[in-house]
């Protein structure tokens, strides 16, 4: 008897800088991929952070390229004829949407209508940007779709989950929690290699306020910056090392310089070594509008970093003694419990056995979809 053929699994993910792209590229590189393959399907026609990473993977990136479509209906019905095709001529056996918002439906309904058996609609957020009002004004009937093509519902955490899914899914319960785990052998904390990259960026007696994610809305760039505006006024020897790119960097360039705090914020870029930037901060800073879960939180609690949180994040990613949460929205306050922190803070090591045992370990996850897809084949 001849041996199957791998499972056919494609994520509907971008492969840039953000989370859910690192995550399911790091699943890919731990999967057994004698039996299981990635594609990714992206929606613009250029070259991604992480696309080298993915096609060294063994995977495929399946471009449906509509980012010069303007008109919201045309785009949308480029996107489903092209991805049905897709999705019929590949014969997918799993069609993975890893979704921001209710309209991500619309792959599943792709996917369904092009035979495919099995269709995951994974929740990664607990909310999400409400710039298209007349799009945004469907949400009831997104979670009605939903209902007539998902065969199997993931999220990140129970929030995303209410927020996401249709009633009946949340209340009860027909839906699996996925944890965004992280190789914890990527965080480990060394004094040497912090004092190194310190030195490098030129920081090493100064206070360092982290944050790493794309510059868009969600992410909340702006209060970060406001807050550190207001620390340094007592901490001068500060400074703000921002990671990541997008497209509200420039905004934030011109926020920093008209708050007189440009030549005390360092604009990083994206980087594939974060355990680096992580080790250079004295405490990571997360005021996000809202998140899914917030891997980054995850990640700096594993090197052992001071890690302060917005009451907009959910409680699963409070997994350490270095997780503390501010509440409230007021700038001032931020600075001034942040500078509190910092001055009782010692960070003695990383966190490792603590984010394993509250079960952030991407192994397990790694397992858990391994099955799935597996028992999901023809």
């Amino acid at each position: 008897m001849s041996e199957k053929k791998p499972v056919k699994v494609i994520h509907m993910a971008p492969l840039g800088a953000g989370g859910i792209s690192k995550l399911t590229i790091t699943i890919n590189r731990l999967i057994n991929r004698e039996r299981v393959q990635f594609d990714y399907l992206v929606f613009r026609d250029r070259k991604e952070f992480l696309e080298e990473e993915a096609v060294r993977l063994g995977a495929r990136k399946k471009v449906i390229d509509v980012e010069n479509v303007h008109n919201d209906v045309l785009k949308f019905v480029v996107k489903f004829y092209k991805m049905k095709k897709l999705f019929k001529r590949e014969q997918y056996d799993v069609v993975h949407v890893d979704a921001s918002t209710p309209y991500d439906v619309f792959v599943a309904m792709a996917a369904k209508c092009a035979g495919v058996k099995r269709i995951v609609l994974h929740s990664h957020n607990d909310d999400f940007n409400r710039s298209k009002p007349l799009r945004d004004l469907f949400i009831p009937i997104y979670k009605v779709l939903m209902q007539l093509c998902v065969t199997d519902y993931f999220t990140i955490s129970e929030k995303a989950a209410e927020f996401m899914f249709p009633k009946s899914v949340y209340k009860k319960k027909t839906y699996t929690l996925v944890r965004n785990g992280i190789d914890t052998e990527d965080y480990r904390f060394s004094a040497d290699d912090r004092k190194k990259v310190r030195k490098e960026l030129s920081v090493e007696n100064k206070v360092v306020i982290g944050h790493i994610g794309r510059f868009v809305y969600q992410k909340n760039h702006d209060f970060i910056l406001e807050v550190f505006k207001n620390f340094c006024e007592n901490y001068e020897n500060s400074v703000l090392l921002l990671v990541g790119d997008g497209v509200l960097q420039n905004e934030m360039r011109d926020k920093a310089k008209q708050l007189g705090i440009s030549d005390k914020v360092i604009f990083y870029g994206t980087t594939h070594d974060v355990r680096k930037v992580l080790l250079a901060m004295d405490t990571f800073i997360f005021p996000s509008r809202f998140e899914g879960l917030g891997i980054a939180a995850i990640e700096a609690q594993a090197t052992g970093l001071l890690t302060i949180c917005a009451d907009s994040i959910v409680d699963e990613v409070n997994i350490t003694d270095c997780f503390k949460r501010i509440h409230g929205w007021d700038s001032k306050e931020w600075a001034k419990q942040i500078a509190e922190l910092i001055n009782n803070n010692t960070r003695d090591g990383d966190r490792k056995e603590q984010v394993i045992k509250a079960g952030y370990d991407i192994r397990d996850t790694v397992k858990q979809l391994e099955e799935f897809y597996i028992s999901s084949q023809k």
